[in-house]
């Protein structure tokens, strides 16, 4: 079993996080929809032109709904948590809170579609559109190649139809 050292992400490095995610997977999305906002914003008149206003306003938002979206997430990560990985499965444990209770959430390794590394956080991508991320500085010394080691077993077991 790998167990990390306890480790936080605020509210904000949480929605960077996911607001990056959003834009690199659905980047064909978010770029045409402000340059479209742009041609009804200079091209046409009335509603039109307010819904250009509207479209070129759009990815503004987007750090917005990711504080939103990530708000339950945010209490576990935000209050501190470890990771504990085993072959079967990842659960990310939170440190005790006020009321003397720990917030668990677990992934099974099958559902992992790929692991990432972005700035000074190793994303864990599912196969549903959800990250789970956690912070690098958390791993202790070869302890992130061996979880990168468990992580890929786990995706080729489920490839190739073995049990994880």
């Amino acid at each position: 079993m790998i167990s990390t050292k306890v480790y936080r992400l605020s509210r904000t490095e949480l929605a960077r996080v996911m607001s990056e995610e959003y834009v690199r997977k659905y980047w064909w999305f978010a770029v045409p929809i402000p340059i479209t906002g742009i041609f009804f914003l200079s091209l046409t008149t009335g509603p039109l032109q307010a819904l250009g206003m509207l479209m070129l306003l759009w990815p503004f938002s987007i750090p917005a709904r990711s504080v939103v979206f990530s708000t339950k997430a945010s209490r576990l990560f935000t209050g501190g948590c470890h990771v504990e990985a085993t072959p079967e499965e990842i659960v990310f444990i939170g440190e005790y809170n006020k009321n003397q209770k720990r917030l668990r959430y677990v992934i099974s390794t099958d559902r992992i579609k790929e692991l990432t590394e972005r700035g000074d956080v190793l994303l864990i991508r599912l196969r549903t559109p959800d990250v789970a991320p956690i912070k690098l500085d958390a791993f202790g010394e070869g302890e992130r190649e061996e979880f990168a080691k468990l992580v890929e077993d786990a995706i080729k077991s489920r490839e190739n139809g073995d049990e994880p």
